[in-house]
């Protein structure tokens, strides 16, 4: 006879029975060791349930007299089943507008209920530019701690985000309100890519889904339910003040909630998404253990001292590998597939809001702007927007460029123009002229010296037309030469600028009759070596350092395995302050961290140093440091960290079985609400079970109806090696009822639905 002096959970074992246990997959019913169930693979669906219970509330609050006020809030997506979690930087980091001193995290306990809070994160790594945050589950609301490792739950896989077409069906998945309303699901198709400068082509996905502004950091998900898009739009501003703020709390304790109190930034509806391969990076550091160390080397920069603004916008249909116009247009046919506007931009900081509203023909079009997203290309330079990969449908295009919601430039350009032989210029690129006067080392980043050459394309120029050449350094004019045309219709020219090109940033304009024909940037930095700027050398790899220098002992070429930090220290020569440049760490080939911004060293110096760090020890990788300007690789090193190759099953996959079901009561049929239904790890039967969580696959409570869902998917094993499960399930009151051995191959039908009848004690 049953012991009923054990606890719930101990009579669950003990007194266990293999009994009235039924798995149903579709409508058949198979025995209960036999989870296997069609011959042919089943296609892959999205699974909008285990999406749901993926995606978290975001919530910034700081503490007052009167206790916890809410500032800013958002939507995330776990990607990780131990408790990472992937939202917009703008939902996790304080600012003037969003105050806080912790993130709290709401989760879907109902599927039509609104979030519990739950849960505190911290942020472990974050993009500000690009608007991405990771961040991960640390403790409960009440202060326990929550050891890293220890949580199972329901998470999602990122996509690769290159595969999505035009017209392809998306389904985006956030919380549509202020935390009083259940997590939301609305469909769109792809109606299109954005382009920005340092991302490419498709910095941004764009939709037709009518997305509301507070599932910005939630996810968009492809037919087979892979995470490809982040919503992201940042709350508008004006003169620094949120466009729509709503008041939600009595955040003053005057008893009132009211425009007295703090208000909640709400962004207006999204329609942009960024590509989950930008955020690949964030997640797969995250999940490793690895962190960026701090650059212990160069200053800190001060602020811009200026108002921001934007400047000379125009027009192109072509950008080179170094992001530079190719060409500048006034103009452009019908049928043309990419248009980019570039412009200058001065005193800028990372994090501003920023927006680009088109209109064509007077009417506004939601698919050629850029809402309001957060800025990410540093203090000054040369960006760009674009659009490309559809024809562009005739008429007059208005382009016009917000900061912080006040506009500062606008262009404007003809599509629908018929072929024109107007002359021109275009494909500028810099170099060096040899002994033999070839113009050799062509690129956008040369050495220090006096010979720094520009080679261009003309066409359909004629005799007599006037052109001219005014060459820039660090935004001063350094150059300027005025003439009539001399030369053929078609062809190649070669100038020069007299001038002494010291380091620094430097600028061509090509005018042809006064108006604008062609431009690119180009860097000056290093010493010239086989046609090539040396800038960075003497590379040197440590496990340790003291006093910003290598502990000698242990400089290698390879190391050992669990080492917890990878220094890299290298010299500099030529590099004016200021010059922006990009340093990549990749692990395996994979892009982890990338920074780009402005050089804050001496011009010349010895052991720059940059590291990275882990929360425990490195993983066995190879890891490589790359560093570019003006994207051209000047650099890349590597070295092997033990075996020099990240462990099989490094990433954890979301793919796998779902597991649903209902417990009744076996004579009356009735849902027991609140009964319990746990799946063991497959290394572990029932009667190996201690009652401990590292032992414990997913746990579910039945909900008013008796349904249940465990909200780990259970991995797969194959026929030749299925993976077997043990499963238990109890209520209180009833005779608990225990099985080994539900098998699980390549070809198992997902979901598996489990019935369960107890019979009272």
């Amino acid at each position: 006879m049953c012991d009923q002096h054990y606890p719930l959970t101990r009579r669950f074992l003990a007194c266990g029975i293999a009994a009235s246990l039924l798995i149903t997959l579709g409508a058949v019913v198979v025995p209960l060791r036999y989870g296997q169930a069609q011959s042919d693979p089943p296609p892959v669906e999205l699974n909008e349930d285990i999406i749901k219970r993926a995606t978290v509330f975001v919530m910034q609050t700081y503490e007052t007299e009167g206790g916890p006020v809410i500032s800013c809030v958002g939507s995330g997506t776990l990607v990780s089943a131990n408790g990472l979690i992937l939202t917009n930087a703008h939902s996790a980091l304080p600012s003037d507008a969003c105050p806080s001193d912790r993130i709290t995290i709401g989760i879907t306990v109902r599927l039509d209920e609104p979030p519990i809070p739950t849960y505190t994160v911290e942020v472990i790594d974050y993009s500000q530019g690009l608007d991405l945050a990771v961040l991960r589950i640390n403790g409960y609301l009440d202060g326990r701690i929550i050891e890293p490792g220890t949580l199972q739950l329901p998470f999602v896989e990122l996509g690769d985000s290159s595969t999505v077409e035009l017209d392809n069906t998306i389904t985006v998945i956030g919380y549509p309100n202020i935390g009083n309303e259940a997590v939301t699901v609305t469909r769109g198709t792809v109606s299109g890519f954005t382009a920005e400068a340092r991302v490419g082509d498709r910095a941004w996905i764009r939709t037709s889904a009518t997305i509301p502004g507070l599932m910005s950091g939630g996810g968009a998900y492809n037919r087979d339910g892979e995470l490809v898009g982040i919503p992201t739009i940042a709350p508008a501003r004006a003169s620094g003040e949120a466009v729509d703020c709503r008041v939600i709390q009595d955040s003053n304790a005057d008893g009132r909630a009211d425009r007295n109190d703090t208000c909640v930034p709400v962004g207006g509806f999204i329609s942009a998404l960024r590509p989950s391969r930008l955020a690949r990076g964030l997640v797969r550091a995250a999940t490793l253990g690895i962190r960026q160390g701090q650059d212990l080397t160069g200053s800190t920069a001060p602020l811009p001292g200026g108002s921001p603004d934007f400047s000379r916008p125009f027009f192109t249909t072509r950008i080179n590998e170094a992001g530079m116009p190719s060409n500048v247009v006034g103009g452009i046919p019908a049928g043309t597939t990419s248009l980019y506007l570039f412009f200058d931009y001065d005193n800028m900081v990372d994090g501003m809001i920023y927006e680009l509203r088109v209109a064509v023909d007077n009417v506004p079009d939601a698919l050629y702007s850029l809402p309001p997203v957060t800025w990410s290309g540093g203090e000054r330079g040369l960006w760009y927007i674009g659009t490309t990969g559809t024809p562009l449908r005739n008429g007059m295009y208005d382009f016009r460029l917000f900061i912080e919601g006040r506009e500062t430039a606008s262009a404007r350009i003809t599509v629908g123009q018929g072929p024109r032989a107007n002359p021109g210029f275009s494909d500028v690129v810099f170099g060096l002229l040899d002994e033999n006067n070839n113009l050799v080392g062509t690129n956008y980043v040369l050495p220090e010296g006096s010979g720094i050459q520009a080679r261009f394309v003309y066409h359909n120029m004629q005799p007599g037309l006037t052109w001219s050449h005014i060459w820039y350094f660090e935004g001063e004019e350094l150059f300027r030469a005025n003439a009539p045309w001399d030369g053929d219709e078609q062809g190649t020219r070669t100038i020069t600028a007299a001038a002494d090109f010291l380091p620094g940033q430097y600028r061509l304009e090509l005018y042809i009759d006064g108006g604008l024909s062609a431009t690119a940037d180009f860097v000056i930095a290093g010493g010239a070596e086989i046609s090539r700027s040396v800038i960075f050398t003497d590379f040197r790899f440590a496990s340790e350092a003291a006093g910003g220098l290598p502990v000698a002992e242990t400089v290698r070429a390879d190391f050992p395995a669990d080492i917890a930090a990878l220094y890299v220290f290298f010299n500099w020569r030529l590099i004016a302050p200021g010059t922006m440049w990009t340093r990549r760490w990749s692990v395996d080939g994979d892009v982890l961290f990338e920074i780009t911004e402005p050089w804050n060293a001496p011009p010349e110096g010895e052991n720059y140093l940059l590291n990275l760090e882990s929360l425990d020890t490195l993983p066995d990788a190879t890891y490589a440091l790359e560093i570019s300007i003006s994207n051209v690789i000047l650099e890349m090193v590597s070295v092997k960290v033990g075996l020099g190759q990240l462990p099989v099953g490094a990433f954890a996959s979301a793919e796998g079985i779902q597991m649903t079901g209902r417990i009744t009561d076996a004579e009356t049929g009735q849902g027991i609400p609140g009964a319990m239904f746990i799946v063991l790890k497959s290394e572990y039967a029932i009667e190996d079970f201690l009652w401990t969580k590292d032992q414990v696959l997913g746990v579910s409570l039945a909900d008013n109806e008796g349904r249940f869902q465990i909200p780990v998917l259970l991995p797969r094993g194959t026929l030749d090696e299925p993976i077997l499960y043990s499963v238990l399930a109890n209520a209180e009151g009833y005779i608990p009822i225990t099985t080994d051995g539900i098998i699980i191959t390549d070809i198992t039908e997902s979901p598996i639905e489990i019935d369960v009848a107890l019979s009272h004690n």
